[in-house]
């Protein structure tokens, strides 16, 4: 238990700086190595990925939080947006939570680097956009969240990894795309870590310090220490040109997705 927390505390800085940089909660970074941990003490193989998707989404609270303070105090959030996702990304958020529930740790993983590995592929080609095209109405950006939701919780991500991208495809400006990838990023971790502890408290072989799918050392450990690195990433997307911050986003998405599928 005690090295779990300190070994999540350690890497809590990376992931609280990946959190604010890019706008992706550090849950791309966070599930794959919350999984090798958790395998590596003792963690039942059934519930492995689970608990790493679950803890991971704790944590983005925290980080999310903090960086959404920062970006809301430049005046980076367009609110109207985040406001007409969040009812989807709630509804989206609990389905997908309870869908990891009954899907096994294997299957996840599969999920997760295919997931991570199109979307770096994607980022890393650079399809253009068409110039005039605008993000869709009320009634289709509401559906939209609910994708969102469903699928970040899923995965374990904070929302930025679909966000990002898909506000760029309509020509949202590189920096209010990452600000709107942690606004959304927090109702995300919210409804899904309510699902997460509700389904995973009829969940067997679980550790005595978790609490549903939540495993509370690794948590705590990750939230103290990326609670301040997150704002040192916020400063940086602010000061690093955006050609270089898809660089490194398409590359982190690449790297793990294949780490994940290779097992």
């Amino acid at each position: 238990m005690i090295d779990i927390f300190l070994y999540c505390a350690v890497f809590g800085v990376i992931s609280g700086i990946i959190s604010g940089l890019i706008g992706v909660g550090g849950g791309i970074v966070i599930v794959p190595f919350l999984a090798w941990l958790l395998a590596h003490n003792g963690m039942p193989v059934e519930t492995i990925m689970q608990t790493a998707i679950a803890t991971s989404l704790a944590t983005i609270i925290i980080t999310s939080i903090t960086a959404v303070l920062a970006q809301h105090r430049r005046g980076a959030i367009m609110w109207p947006i985040v406001k007409t996702l969040t009812p989807g990304i709630a509804v989206g958020a609990w389905f997908g939570a309870d869908l990891a529930h009954f899907l096994s740790s294997q299957v996840l993983a599969m999920i997760f680097g295919t997931f991570l590995l199109l979307n770096g592929l994607r980022m890393a080609f650079n399809p253009k956009t068409k110039p005039h095209r605008q993000l869709p109405g009320i009634l289709p950006l509401t559906v939209t969240g609910g994708v969102f939701g469903a699928l970040s919780t899923l995965i374990g991500i904070g929302g930025g990894t679909i966000t990002v991208p898909y506000m760029i495809w309509h020509n949202i400006p590189m920096t209010k795309a990452i600000a709107l990838g942690s606004a959304c990023g927090l109702p995300i971790a919210i409804f899904g870590v309510l699902g997460f502890i509700i389904i995973g408290s009829h969940a067997e072989n679980l550790p005595a310090y978790n609490i549903g799918y939540i495993n509370i050392p690794a948590f705590l450990g990750i939230s103290i220490s990326s609670l301040f690195s997150a704002t040192l990433g916020v400063h940086l997307s602010h000061k690093i040109p955006t050609s270089i911050l898809k660089k490194v986003f398409s590359v982190i998405l690449i790297v793990v997705g294949i780490r994940m599928l290779l097992g």
